[in-house]
């Protein structure tokens, strides 16, 4: 696989992972929404409170690992744009067309 390809193809990973992370974060507040609602309407009901503790929790978790990842995701693509930027500001047959 050339440089360019593996370029795009680590790019577009990383948007579709990012896409599915906005979408998670969404729900999350859509379902959070649905339990303050419910321990608004029943205040005597610790559970619905627990179980909004719990989402919130949860929820925690899964951003400190989501900015773990994209911490490394990219630095990946940092380091594969960085490392090849002149094959990728200037792909092979380019480079030789200009040879002659």
């Amino acid at each position: 696989k050339n440089v360019q390809a593996q370029a795009v193809v680590s790019t577009q990973s990383t948007g579709e992972y990012l896409r599915n992370a906005f979408d998670e974060c969404a729900r999350y507040h859509g379902n959070r929404g649905k339990v303050a609602t419910k321990v608004m309407k029943y205040p005597e009901v610790e559970d619905y409170a627990q179980y909004m503790c719990e989402i919130d929790c949860k929820q925690f978790q899964l951003a400190r690992i989501l900015t773990n990842e994209l911490k490394m995701i990219y630095s990946c693509v940092y380091d594969i744009l960085n490392k090849n930027s002149e094959k990728i500001k200037q792909p092979r047959s380019q480079t030789s067309i200009n040879l002659y």
